[in-house]
This record gives structure tokens, C-alpha cells and sequence, in this order.
């Protein structure tokens, strides 16, 4: 569909034009990530990811009048999308509402991008990683609010590697953000954290509990498997299981109340998953 009076193209399609364009640009990073072999594959890596988010924030945008992420029109007739802070601007306008940690994420996101593209490179491949992790971690949640777009399974169909390296960079900045004392999600609480060696891969990197989701389970961050964590009510250990894939689980925001365990626990049938341990059994049974 065509804009008769600019000739730009606008309604789905365009928003849709946008979405396949960020895609593109989070696979070229992902590859340019994997290669460093040159320095400058590192810098690509950031430009591309950059490029990725900026894109999928201009087609939530876009669903708005594809318009709206424009300026006005040159004298010479040219017409250049919106900068950086007006595209945050303009989403809050039209009621996006972004959390001061997204706010926190894509100020760090364009520092870094920035002095790259104006200055040079002066960063580690862990600095790149946490860059990319950072990145990863705002778009889960925001596209699956904002465009309803399930970011795994996008890139699946695109590169079978792709998401799969994200992940690992998301996991590497929720490490950094636990080790900073900073929560990693949307209503920060008092909570601990356990990371388990997954069953499947043999990677450290199942963590409980899991910021991706709103379910008691939790997923390898390098080969999803899903697990049951279960809790022992006598010694408090913990324990995971691995179960079969589930199709519906999906990176959505957590709930306020979620981790309010003991309110919850019948509630929602958790006392399933508070049996005693296979130590505390053996100590039942000799008592």
C-alpha cells in the first residue's frame, strides 16, 4: 500500500519492511560476532545491533502512520527519519511507555555505538558481548509487548546459530547485572539466584529464577531445554529436572507478584513442586 500524496509506502507492509530489515541487521551482527577475526568485525558487531534496535523501535513506531518517523521535508525534497532521542520521543507520545532500565539500556546502547561510528574502537570482546547481551535483553521483552514478535523464533527461520549466540550474550549481561546488584527485571525485589549445569549441553546455564519467563520452569540459555525446579520444604534445596519441550513459553514481562512464593503456592498448584529432597527422604525414613 502506497501513500498517494508522498508515494512512501505505509500501513503493514512497511512496519512489516522494517521488522525483516532489523532481523537482517541482528544476523549480520551474530555473524560478524562468531568471525573476529579482524577488529573490525567487533565494530560491526555493534553497528548492526544498534541498527536492529533502532529499526524494530521504528516499526512500533510505524504502526502509529509510517509519518511519524520522519522530519519534515528538506527545501531540497529530501527526507531523513527521525533521530535517535525523537524516536523515543515519538513512541512516548503515543503512549509507549519504556521502564527506566530500557531507558538506562538504549542510553548505554547509544554511547557505545556512537563512539565507535564518530571516535574508534576501544573495547574488549567481553565489553562486546555485554554490549550485545544488554541489547538482546531490552528486545525480548519489548518485542514481544510492542510488535508481538517471538525474537527465537524469527531468527530461527533466518540463521539456526543466531539466536542461540544472543542468548549466550544475554546470559553473560544478566551475570553482570546480578554480580552490580542490579535487578534484571521489571519490579526489582530481594531475590537470590541459582544457576544450574544443564543435563543437555553440559553448560552452566540454567538459571532459576528465570527472567524469560512467567512460569515456575526454566530454560537452558544455550540449548532450551526446559526444567522443572523443585524445593525441598525441610532443607530449602532446590533441585531441577529436565522436561519436554514447551511450545508455549514465551519472554513475556514478569509479574508484579510473581515471586511471592508462599502466597502463591496453592494458589497455583506450586505445592506440586515442593517435595522433600532424596537427603531429607533418607532422614524421614531412618526417624
Amino acid at each position: 500500500m502506497t501513500d498517494s500524496v508522498s508515494g512512501i509506502a505505509t500501513g503493514e507492509s512497511f512496519v512489516l519492511g522494517l521488522e525483516a530489515n532489523a532481523i537482517d541487521s541482528l544476523v549480520h551482527a551474530v555473524e560478524h560476532f562468531l568471525a573476529d577475526e579482524r577488529p573490525t568485525d567487533l565494530k560491526y558487531t555493534v553497528l548492526h545491533i544498534f541498527h536492529a534496535v533502532e529499526l524494530f523501535l521504528k516499526a512500533r513506531l510505524a504502526k502509529f502512520g509510517s509519518e511519524l518517523i520522519y522530519e519534515k521535508p528538506r527545501k531540497d525534497g529530501k527526507r531523513h527519519t527521525v533521530k535517535f532521542w525523537q524516536l523515543k520521543e515519538r513512541l512516548s507520545e503515543q503512549g509507549v511507555v519504556l521502564s527506566e532500565q530500557d531507558q538506562k539500556n538504549l542510553a548505554y546502547l547509544q554511547e557505545i555505538r556512537n563512539s565507535i561510528e564518530h571516535h574508534r574502537i576501544d573495547c574488549s570482546r567481553n565489553d562486546i558481548e555485554e554490549y550485545v547481551g544488554c541489547a538482546i535483553y531490552f528486545l525480548e521483552t519489548f518485542l514481544l509487548n510492542e510488535l508481538e514478535i517471538s525474537l527465537k523464533e524469527q531468527l530461527d527461520e533466518v540463521d539456526e546459530v543466531a539466536y542461540q549466540t544472543l542468548s549466550k550474550a544475554w546470559l553473560f549481561h544478566f551475570r553482570r547485572m546480578i554480580d552490580s546488584g542490579v535487578s534484571p527485571y521489571p519490579h526489582p525485589k530481594e531475590q537470590e539466584f541459582e544457576f544450574f549445569e544443564c543435563q543437555q549441553c553440559n553448560e552452566d546455564a540454567v538459571v532459576f529464577p528465570d527472567p524469560r519467563t512467567t512460569g515456575k520452569d526454566a530454560y537452558c540459555f544455550c540449548c532450551f531445554s526446559r526444567y522443572s525446579v523443585s524445593y525441598c520444604p525441610r532443607c530449602e534445596m532446590s533441585d531441577i529436572s529436565i522436561c519436554e519441550p514447551d511450545p508455549t513459553a514465551t519472554a513475556i514481562e514478569i509479574p508484579e507478584n510473581f515471586y511471592d512464593i508462599d502466597d502463591q503456592a496453592e494458589e497455583e498448584g506450586w505445592s506440586d513442586n515442593w517435595g522433600f529432597c532424596e537427603r531429607c527422604m533418607d532422614h524421614i525414613a531412618d526417624s
